[in-house]
């Protein structure tokens, strides 16, 4: 049985008649809404920077600042909000404007039945959800693919779908680490995918990459004139993300200035917009990532030690490629297809030979080089097959494959580690053959006798 409570909608009422206000809260309280009322268009503005509405009922006729004015200044701020119009003048050519400016729907003043203003509240909340609904649906659709980089059929891999699948529903802060390219924003995303804010925005946003100068703008947002090009109101990511997953990757790149303003967020779940001391209270899951040592960071003083731990609630750390080599056929198999579909050039398989030369690389840019290389090699290949020509030289020469170190680590377990390549080789295989064991044969070069001997050793034979 679901239990889960449907949310409240939020309602902004704007009327100088504070009858009028008192009137519309009194009822739309009584029906569960979740009401707030202004009799001025400057505290309207005001409460609306500072708080966030599903709903706005507004007057258009109002000393200094019209109605009109304000459904401009709102709209832009939040194209989403449900705006209706009230008047007591029955203007056409007014009524024609509200829609055109965003507004949902007009009512004329007197509004003998209360009931009619409900009625269009809850009409455009439904086609708000609806909208939503169908956003994240294409969204969801769109991404999908994404989620096989991490799909898989190692133990490791395994084990952190489980981890993912453990938090999703929580509201707890994550923190994915690993090296570059293994895969830590698909994992953020099959999170968010699977947490309760699924119907809101996942907005990743590259800390590194954006100068620490603007990062707090970005994030937080800021008012017009708070600084040097500030021409207008701007609302930041964070604000954006409400209800939603923002994905901070390469989070130890910022500043400490930044670091403290970030704390404070995940503390209070609160911002400040640059230039207004206003709080705006924020419902959205933070998930962080790096490819850095964090905690050696921590211990240098380079990162916050406070920060790290509000940040690592609850840690997911995502493996290189070289650690789960058994995945290799899966990932490949659909970033060809994948691939095929962009490129317009279809490649549906590699050559054993190739395959070979793929599982016995170290992977150093893990599953983002991997579709480098799956790429190039589509590019030189001349049929439906990447064949060991068709690989770039340091692939097939062995640069950025296995250093001293790992090969010092593995040549007591030589025989192990050979025996695992030899299961890949000979699933892959299989799998390309559609088990024809003739053709696997063949491909292989080696006997069927062989071949059979093979598979019941490695346990892939009965």
């Amino acid at each position: 049985m679901n239990t889960k409570s449907k949310p409240i909608a939020r309602i902004l009422i704007v009327d100088d008649e504070p009858d009028i206000t008192h009137l519309f809260d009194n009822f739309l309280s009584s029906l569960g809404y979740d009401v707030t009322a202004a009799i001025t268009p400057e505290s309207a503005i005001e409460v609306f920077e500072r708080e966030i509405f599903d709903v706005a009922v507004l007057d258009i006729n109002m000393p200094r600042i019209s109605g009109l004015k304000l459904l401009e200044q709102f709209k832009q701020t939040s194209p989403e909000l449900i705006v209706i119009m009230v008047s007591a003048i029955q203007d056409t050519e007014i009524v024609v404007k509200c829609i055109q400016h965003g507004a949902y729907d007009y009512l004329a003043k007197p509004i003998i039945d209360l009931n009619q203003l409900q009625i269009r509240i809850s009409r455009g909340l439904t086609e708000k959800q609806i909208r939503s609904e169908n956003i994240a649906l294409r969204k969801e659709l769109k991404r999908h693919t994404d989620y096989l980089d991490i799909e898989a059929h190692s133990a490791v891999m395994q084990r952190i779908l489980e981890r993912i699948s453990t938090v999703a529903d929580y509201n707890t802060t994550v923190l994915l680490t690993g090296e570059s390219g293994t895969g830590k924003e698909v994992a953020a995303r099959l999170i968010h995918s699977k947490s309760k804010h699924v119907k809101g925005s996942f907005i990743p946003i590259n800390c590194g990459s954006i100068p620490g100068t603007l990062l707090e703008s970005t994030l937080f947002g800021h008012e017009k004139g708070s600084f040097t090009g500030a021409n207008e109101r701007k609302v930041g990511v964070f604000e954006e993300s409400h209800d939603g997953t923002i994905f901070l990757d390469e989070v130890t790149e910022t500043t400490p200035e930044f670091q403290v303003q970030l704390l404070r967020v995940l503390e209070t779940s609160t911002i400040r917009r640059v230039g207004n001391p206003n709080e705006i209270k924020l419902n959205l899951r933070v998930i962080a990532a790096t490819n850095q040592n964090i905690e050696e960071l921590v211990k240098q003083g380079r990162f916050r030690e406070d920060l790290y731990f509000r940040l690592n609630v609850f840690n997911i750390l995502i493996p290189p490629l070289r650690e789960r080599k058994e995945d290799l056929p899966v990932i490949i198999e659909y970033h060809l297809k994948r691939l095929s579909g962009v490129m317009g050039k279809v490649v549906t398989r590699i050559a054993p030979k190739a395959l070979q030369i793929f599982n016995s690389y170290h992977w150093p840019g893990n599953i983002r080089e991997l579709v480098n290389v799956l790429e190039n090699a589509m590019i030189m290949s001349r049929d439906e097959t990447i064949s060991v020509s068709d690989l770039p030289n340091h692939l097939i020469h062995g640069e950025g494959g296995l250093d001293s170190h790992q090969l010092d680590r593995q040549v007591g377990n030589y025989n192990d580690a050979k025996e695992g390549f030899e299961k890949i080789y000979f699933q892959a295989l299989l799998k390309q053959t559609e088990l024809n064991i003739s053709k696997a044969a063949q491909a292989a070069g080696i006997s069927r006798q062989h071949l059979h001997l093979k598979l019941k050793k490695l346990g892939l034979q009965n």
